[in-house]
């Protein structure tokens, strides 16, 4: 069995709860000492707290802030090497697409694109330095559509795009920069999303979150059962690893086979 080493520091950001939580775990295991970041700054350092890390409270949508918090984890914990933008957040329901306000886009692309944005530009020194890795999480619905949610959808395509156009300009550094695109995994967010359907759908899709959630998972993955947190947060270590020195620029889905 191949045992994932990984040294230096990680920053995880939306690490507080969910896929980002299970996310610093891991690579703390891996020997990674790991920045958690997040705007609950309470439950992150709790997470801190049990892996040995550190917790930061930033705001990923506030250039400034994350600059700030850059410096500050540098300053706490030296170079960072690996980078995760795992914050994000979901739309409200918008079918048809005209339903979506102007701030719907605006906060949903702030969080899941211009996030990760900045947090690659505040460390971009650190990751050339140090042959990083970006591994940025970012959702099936940014492969195929989800019409019913329009600026997630949208804007986790956008992220996509970005991962390719940064892993690009950070090659020539020896950095690689990947995306994950997780399926059908029980989450905060998804717990979320999943109240949202059921109420925009009038019950079509299920009368709560968990029938939605089971609902999608029997109907759309051919595995015919959920992802989990732990299935994104092995292959984000994986990917930070000496192990996908090569992998760069790729969009990998760990979804159960959703869009084979």
């Amino acid at each position: 069995m191949i045992e994932l080493s990984l040294s230096g520091v990680a920053v995880v950001t939306g690490a507080a709860k969910g896929i980002g939580q299970e996310i610093a775990r891991t690579l703390a295991k891996a020997g990674a000492r790991v920045a958690l970041v997040d705007v609950d700054l309470a439950s992150a350092r709790e997470i801190a707290l049990e892996i040995g890390g550190m917790a930061y409270a930033c705001d990923v949508t506030d250039k400034a802030a994350v600059e700030a918090t850059a410096r500050e984890i540098q300053s706490d914990m030296g170079a960072v090497r690996y980078l995760i933008n795992n914050a994000g957040i979901v739309s409200p329901p918008g079918d048809p697409f005209t339903e979506n306000s102007e701030e719907d886009w605006d906060k949903t692309f702030a969080v899941n694109v211009k996030g990760g944005i900045f947090w690659a530009g505040a460390l971009k020194s650190d990751l050339e330095a140090h042959e990083g890795r970006i591994v940025n999480i970012t959702s099936i619905v940014g492969v195929i559509a989800a019409p019913f949610l329009p600026p997630y959808s949208v804007s986790k395509s956008a992220a996509n795009g970005m991962t390719r156009v940064l892993a690009r300009q950070f090659a020539s550094k020896q950095v690689t920069v990947n995306a994950i695109a997780p399926g059908y995994v029980w989450s905060p967010l998804w717990e979320e999303l999943g109240i949202d359907i059921a109420k925009a759908s009038n019950g079509a899709f299920g009368e709560n979150a968990t029938d939605v959630f089971q609902g999608r998972v029997d109907s759309l993955v051919p595995m015919k059962r959920a992802q989990t947190p732990e299935d994104i947060a092995a292959c984000t270590a994986f990917l930070c690893s000496d192990l996908a020195k090569n992998i760069t620029g790729q969009i990998i889905g760990v979804d159960g086979g959703i869009t084979i």
